[in-house]
């Protein structure tokens, strides 16, 4: 019997033109698993050269981005986003686009078939998370999502929840796809957990922002640590770019506290594997792949109740209310107890081990066979 034909695949990828965060770890990784499994044929669209060098992947770049400010540079990328880069690229016959990024273009025609990547529905749940013009994007953009994808992805049973009550979507056309893990994530040689640093630390990510909940992390920190005796051997390390405005800059900062700004990926394995503990109190979160980046690395991990993250920690993390200062500060002391941690770092490995971006791709193709095949 002969093979099938290659998937024709489409997908707009200029996010992976700029710095490389939640989204760009899920694009980048779910286009190399794609392309790796002789499937699926990829047209990766952007508005700059990418230079992923991905089997199976192809770059086109149909315009360049030029250099514009303030309202003209929002028009402009809404322009290519929205119209210019599929209508310049795809073919007369139908194709299958994938907005990897939760939105699909206005210039989809009706032989077209879709689908969306829902990351998560934070905006809605807790608008005031989010800067104004990014809730005035979603707004605008995330109902033309709900009528034309053929299939929704969610990254998460919490997400797929999420899209049936809140934005109507029935279960028949949802597929849940956990996000893999990049191999370069891997406990050191030698007992996992061991310190790659001179100095105790716990260490967070995301930058100081208010959906990752940095401001009652640092102030549950500080109040551990004030408590004295070993606690003040210990550091708090945040990485990522700050988005809280308001926020005290780094010679401000509570002692013990410091700012790590953006971390290279080929750094964060060595961040992650000599912290004495991952802190990821985040308010909402529709995936949280640090979690298991953590996990992976041989770090015990503090996360919250709320969201997606119980559903992804999978009873190897200990659990904290976000809301609660006193909460946190109650998970810190836990962690940093050597019984603990060493018992949450074998739980990690173990679930850590469940995701793989090579069944993520081999569920997304699936879920690409039901989309070509929807009325």
């Amino acid at each position: 019997m002969p093979a099938a034909e290659p998937i024709n695949l489409f997908v707009n990828a200029r996010h992976l033109a700029g710095p490389h965060t939640g989204i760009e770890v899920y694009m980048e990784q779910l286009l190399g698993a794609l392309g790796r499994t002789g499937r699926v044929q990829i047209t990766a669209l952007s508005w700059a050269p990418l230079g992923l060098n991905l089997p199976g992947v192809r770059e086109v770049v149909p315009a360049l981005r030029p250099a514009l400010g303030g309202l003209r540079a929002v028009l402009w990328k809404l322009w290519f986003d929205q119209w210019h880069s599929l209508r310049a690229t795809a073919p007369a016959a139908g194709i299958l686009v994938h907005g990897m990024d939760g939105f699909l273009p206005f210039s989809l025609r009706a032989r077209d078939r879709s689908v969306a990547t829902v990351h998560d529905l934070g905006w809605q749940v807790h608008p005031e998370l989010y800067d104004r013009k990014l809730r005035m994007t979603y707004t605008a953009l995330f109902p033309w999502v709900l009528r034309r994808a053929n299939r929704m992805i969610a990254v998460s049973q919490y997400t797929a929840d999420d899209l049936m009550r809140r934005a109507g979507v029935p279960a028949s056309k949802i597929d849940v796809v956990y996000h893999g893990l990049d191999p370069v994530f891997a406990a050191p040689s030698g007992r996992p957990g061991d310190s790659t640093s001179d100095s105790l630390y716990v260490l967070a990510v995301g930058g100081v922002s208010p959906r990752k909940n940095t401001r009652r992390l640092i102030e549950a920190f500080v109040r551990w640590r004030g408590r004295g005796g070993h606690r003040t051997d210990y550091e708090l390390r945040i990485t990522g770019a700050s988005l809280d405005r308001g926020f005290a800059r780094n010679g401000d900062l509570p002692d013990g506290v410091s700012l790590l700004g953006y971390v290279d990926k080929a750094e964060l394995p060595r961040l992650y594997a000599g912290a004495s503990a991952f802190l990821y109190p985040g308010i909402y979160e529709g995936f949280g792949l640090p979690i298991i980046e953590a996990m992976a690395c041989g770090a015990p991990v503090i996360t919250s109740t709320t969201g997606a993250t119980p559903e992804i920690a999978g009873g190897a993390a200990i659990l904290v209310d976000p809301f609660s200062v006193d909460s946190i500060e109650a998970g810190i002391e836990r962690v940093t107890r050597q019984d603990e941690a060493d018992r949450l770092r074998a739980l990690g490995h173990e679930r850590a081990r469940r995701f793989n971006w090579s069944d993520a791709a081999d569920a997304t193709i699936e879920t690409y066979h039901r989309a070509m095949n929807s009325p």
